[in-house]
């Protein structure tokens, strides 16, 4: 008989929260799943008990899951942690990994199988990584330990030239396809190939000369050429006076999980052009979709300073900046009170969905007005785009207003970015109509 596991999830979204334990108990029936909404109630139940593993949400309300894991790593807490991501967090994901996490998954794939799966692979490399120390302390532990590891494990000597591998274990053999006797007395960067991020590749050489522990996802090669994803754990091995005697390298295959994060990646890039050639082809050109803000049209410019936009106000200042803006263009009247609605329309989406948001006003001197009009909030889902923008008067919030079908029938282009970290909508009006035509110029 096992004891339960205890496990705690730090997420201020109880959808995710319910959405988490539900998927964790598929598996784990009589697991002890215990709840947090914010880095200090998580912080607080941490330091009064001990849990077999955390989830922290990337998110939280008084602060992200890499101060959150810092906090506890501080209080002496080992337990592994993995972290919950939006879509878009990658980068910071990754420097939770650096810090210490064990493993993140996105909350697009919070299936009961992909959780499973990272908590199995969280307990096994936290446990991996203890009995490493363990063996260290007591030496005529260390082969057994190391050998009966999952993940696998090299030892290196830094007190020997190039700091080569002196130990290895069976894992280590079936992860690479080179047996001990090939592996032995080389530098671990035999692994690598001309497709190996050397940015990585010099954060180990960091934290080697500074002694530090450190954790990165590198590609490396098996000696029979394929490409893997190693997630590489080094930590080094100190005697009683300080001194560094050794490096541990723990190693884990993560190239199932790469390759279905990458296929998934591309699935939504094609569905996001399919729904661009979509929604410029039943608007003529007016919508533009945008994956990277890198699509969104050049700045114009600067009218006025940003417009905090909030449910205390700010929406009535942007459309009185955007009429300002018009006038100075010399727009036609008509067109000129059909861009302050349409502004005054995105505003007040911002503020319904996201509850804050940010107006910016452009102008340019061939008589164009480009309004920006930002939020933070959770961005329209992929599902929900063609009602969202082509569906008069609908809203995922249940709220009532003209919605986004409006806004095309009155402004000369609309450009749109969105997704988990939030939407930007920019809105533009000429001082002319333009001719009907498709595809836009932008699209060509």
């Amino acid at each position: 008989m096992h004891d339960p596991l205890h496990i705690l999830i730090a997420s201020e979204d109880p959808a995710a929260r319910l959405l988490v334990s539900d998927a964790l108990r598929c598996h784990y029936p009589d697991a002890d799943i215990q709840d947090a909404h914010s880095c200090a109630e998580a912080a607080a139940l941490s330091l009064s008990q001990s849990f077999d593993c955390v989830f922290l949400d990337n998110t939280l309300p008084d602060g992200t899951a890499l101060i959150c894991l810092q906090e506890l790593r501080a209080a002496g807490k080992s337990a592994p942690i993995i972290v919950l991501t939006n879509q878009g967090e990658e980068a910071l994901a990754q420097q939770a990994l650096e810090a210490g996490a064990m493993d993140y998954v996105p909350k697009s794939d919070l299936s009961p199988t992909v959780l499973a799966h990272c908590l199995r692979s969280a307990l096994r490399d936290s446990r991996s990584q203890a009995q490493v120390r363990q063996a260290y302390k007591a030496l005529e532990l260390r082969d057994r330990a190391i050998a009966a590891a999952s993940n696998g494990i090299v030892i290196a000597d830094p007190n020997q030239p190039d700091c080569p591998i002196i130990h290895c274990n069976p894992a280590f053999t079936t992860i690479t396809g080179y047996a001990p006797e090939e592996a032995l007395g080389r530098n671990c960067r035999f692994l690598q190939g001309a497709e190996t991020d050397g940015e990585y590749v010099q954060q180990v050489r960091d934290c080697l000369q500074q002694e530090t522990d450190c954790q990165v996802v590198l590609k490396n090669f098996r000696k029979d050429g394929t490409l893997f994803w190693n997630q590489l754990t080094i930590s080094p091995v100190r005697d009683h006076q300080g001194h560094v005697t050794h490096f541990i390298g723990v190693q884990t295959d993560i190239t199932q999980r790469r390759l279905a994060e990458d296929a998934l990646h591309r699935s939504r890039t094609r569905q996001q052009a399919l729904l661009r050639d979509l929604f410029a082809s039943v608007t003529e050109g007016k919508l533009i979709l945008c994956g990277t803000p890198d699509d969104l049209p050049p700045v114009l410019d600067r009218f006025t300073d940003p417009v905090p936009l909030s449910q205390a106000g700010g929406v009535r200042e942007l459309r009185q900046h955007t009429l300002r803006a018009c006038v100075a263009a010399r727009i036609p009247e008509a067109r000129r009170f059909d861009m302050e609605t349409a502004v005054g329309e995105a505003a007040m989406n911002a503020v319904v969905h996201a509850r804050t948001g940010t107006g910016h006003v452009f102008t340019h001197q061939r008589g164009t007005v480009q309004v920006h009009v930002t939020d933070a909030g959770k961005g329209i889902a992929v599902e929900n785009l063609p009602n969202a923008t082509l569906r008069r008067g609908y809203s995922s919030a249940g709220t009532f207003g003209h919605g986004f079908k409006m806004i095309l029938q009155t402004v000369d282009r609309v450009f749109l970015l969105t997704g988990a970290s939030g939407t930007t909508v920019v809105i533009e009006q000429d001082r002319e109509a333009p001719s009907p035509h498709w595809p836009h110029p932008s699209l060509a």
